[in-house]
């Protein structure tokens, strides 16, 4: 029978066999019944042993608790019912409300709730629950949102069919049913089974993400003392660790005051960059010395894939990349500035936001298929992290820029005319990959244009409000130039105010171009 709000002191070193005796299967019928959705899948997934039948309920209880609030299922009666035969099942359902921190629920019980914490919350020998369980529990009560959403995309690419769960636990809980992790079990002596306990492959994905790395430590040091033979869990680690990512791109370094920085591209007096307007009062222009634009009314079409928000799969893990790729706050400032810039010019605008690898090779050849006889200009703009000749997908997979401007030749009704990258990337060295080229700028192909926001072995600098230097800079120049200069003198422009206001600042990054243009490009129609 349950108590009201009763205090009552237990020993540290025991508890009261008539409280515990009170835990009984109506109790806990009655317990699940005022229990949120939530609590009750975190405690299934504590107390149940085997992953594959609490799988199966609690997709029953997501499934039903979209449409039916307060359909429980009776998951924790039918544990209860279960277990009974065990002696210690009561303590072992105590630790599990202690471990989720259902205090309420313990006190409404009759027990001491500080005395229950000293017993199941911080004392490891007094464990009921499987000790790993209760990690994997903290992993999930930690990942936020979109650290979740990018779980389940890592692990998809490992082949495991989780993308269709609202809860971390779900997932987890379907890691164990594939064999993806094994934990070793607990029987009623609290002595640990045969069989080994594997987790390596989940630490390395938790490893990558920053808010939980701490737990791939413990993860590790955990399975070392569960399984009987102790191997060093940095053994595999260090195999499959062997270099070190240095991601630059978009630092804010402490040498540099972006908000002084951005300030300055807020006052650039674009107007006053010296040209030539002589050359534009021409009475005669001559129009075999630039790319024809055919229609004024739409110039081409500039496609923008905007990389902010990265996540670790089986693949990139492969490599050998330690690091995880960090968020690129202020990414979409640059790409609200392009797609402005772009559509002003009269381009048709076609944008597309982290895509992983095999997305983003999709995409973009999805677009070229849209590229008609009308249109004079390709345009490819792709903001993301990089190393030397590579951009990133959203998966953490470098892909060869030359490989993408491949893809954009093989386009036959752009032969002859220009096609235009712009690449907001680093271009740091990075040995651990193997799709890193020596040559990042081979230009076999013709009418090409290739924009780096840095040169190679550099970084390229983001604020994560404004956006990054390169771009903003870009598109400034282009707004107030781009009607009447060709994109090289444009691109002058550029490199000359990134570099003035990096070098007053006391940082390094020279955006760089490369390009078999045979003629100058306009953005508008000649005439």
């Amino acid at each position: 029978m349950m108590c009201a709000d009763a205090s009552v002191q237990v020993e540290d070193n025991a508890l009261s066999d008539k409280i515990l005796n009170s835990i009984n299967l109506e109790v806990i019928s009655r317990i699940e019944k005022e229990l949120e959705v939530y609590d009750l899948i975190s405690l299934v997934f504590l107390l149940y042993d085997v992953p594959d039948t609490a799988l199966d309920r609690l997709i029953i209880l997501q499934r039903i608790s979209r449409d039916i609030e307060g359909s429980h299922l009776n998951l924790l009666f039918d544990w209860a019912l279960s277990a009974q035969g065990r002696p210690t099942w009561r303590q072992h359902f105590l630790e599990a409300l202690a471990v989720c921190q259902l205090y309420n629920v313990i006190r409404k019980l009759g027990f001491h709730v500080p005395t229950i914490k000293r017993l199941y919350s911080t004392n490891e020998d007094s464990s009921h629950i499987n000790p790993m369980k209760k990690i994997l529990y903290q992993i999930c009560e930690n990942m936020t949102a979109d650290t979740f959403e990018n779980f389940k995309k890592t692990l998809a690419s490992f082949d495991m069919n989780v993308l269709q769960y609202d809860t971390c636990e779900l997932v987890l809980l379907q890691l164990m049913s594939q064999k993806f992790i094994t934990l070793k079990l607990l029987n009623n002596e609290r002595n640990y089974t045969s069989g080994e306990c594997k987790i390596e492959q989940l630490a390395k994905i938790i490893d990558r993400e920053p808010e939980l790395k701490k737990y791939a430590t413990i993860l590790r040091n955990t399975e070392s003392k569960m399984n009987v033979k102790l191997e060093s869990p940095s053994t595999s680690v260090e195999k499959s660790f062997n270099g070190n990512l240095n991601i630059k791109e978009d630092n804010n370094t402490e040498t540099c005051d972006f908000n002084e920085v951005f300030n300055m591209i807020e006052k650039l007096h674009l107007e006053d960059i010296p040209i030539d307007l002589k050359s534009d009062r021409q009475p005669s222009i001559n129009l075999n010395d630039r790319y024809k634009i055919s229609n004024e009314k739409r110039v081409g079409i500039c496609c923008i894939i905007n990389q902010e928000v990265f996540y670790p799969s089986k693949e990139s893990m492969e490599y050998g990349n330690e690091n995880a790729l960090p968020r690129r706050d202020g990414s979409t400032k640059d790409k609200i500035m392009l797609e402005k810039t772009m559509r002003g010019l009269n381009f048709d605008i076609i944008t597309r936001d982290n895509l992983n690898s095999n997305e983003m090779i999709a995409f973009i050849q999805e677009v070229l298929k849209k590229v008609s006889a009308e249109d004079s200009v390709f345009m490819l703009c792709i903001l993301s992290h990089g190393i030397r000749g590579c951009v990133y997908a959203a998966d953490s997979i470098p892909i060869k820029v030359d490989y993408i401007q491949s893809l954009v030749d093989d386009k036959q009704s752009l032969r002859g005319k220009p096609k235009v990258l712009i690449l907001q990337a680093c271009q740091v060295v990075d040995a651990t990959s193997p799709l890193v080229t020596d040559s990042p700028h081979n230009m076999r192909k013709t009418d090409f244009l290739v924009c780096w926001a840095t040169a190679p072995e550099f970084a390229a600098f983001r604020h994560p409000r404004a956006g990054s230097l390169f771009i903003q800079i870009l598109c400034g120049i282009i707004n107030a130039r781009g009607k009447r200069e060709h994109f090289l003198d444009l691109f002058t422009m550029v490199n000359d105010k990134v570099v003035t206001i990096c070098t007053l600042r006391g940082i390094e990054q020279a955006p760089i171009v490369n390009h078999t243009l045979r003629k100058k490009l306009y953005l508008q129609m000649s005439g």
